[in-house]
């Protein structure tokens, strides 16, 4: 039995081997998720590839937070602080909404940092490739 905690997921990843559909994004830019999202690979690379547009401006990817290797980490997930900057004024706080369903609650980065609070500004999230450290 190991005393490490569980590994955390990222839910602004991108298309990386491994990583996995976390939704579509929808109309307004708003994602719509997945209930199981496929696992990444060439082949569904090949699948939805587009000339005009990357994966990641079409679909939201999940895949394994990296921690330090994140140029948005601090010791916490700087990406969530900057989604509540974008978004906090534009979407309304309401503790009795239904939380999204998303398929990777139980791991996610950012439920484990922020709960519901995440929850609430994480479908207007678009995410952009960033470098690893």
């Amino acid at each position: 039995m190991s005393d490490s905690p569980p590994a955390r997921t990222c839910p602004s990843s991108d298309a990386g081997d491994g990583a996995v559909v976390l939704g579509i994004l929808g109309p307004h830019g708003r994602v719509v998720y997945t209930p199981r999202g496929a696992v990444v690979t060439d082949a569904l690379r090949g699948r939805l590839a587009s000339p005009d547009s990357p994966l990641e401006s079409r679909f939201r990817f999940a895949g394994p937070c990296v921690e330090a290797d994140c140029a948005f980490w601090t010791g916490s997930c700087r990406a969530l602080d900057a989604a509540h900057e974008d978004f906090d004024g534009a979407v309304p706080r309401d503790d009795t909404a239904d939380l999204p369903r998303c398929g990777i609650r139980d791991t996610c980065r950012w439920w484990h940092q922020e709960g519901r609070e995440a929850c609430r500004v994480c479908p207007f999230v678009r995410t952009r490739a960033v470098p690893t450290t």
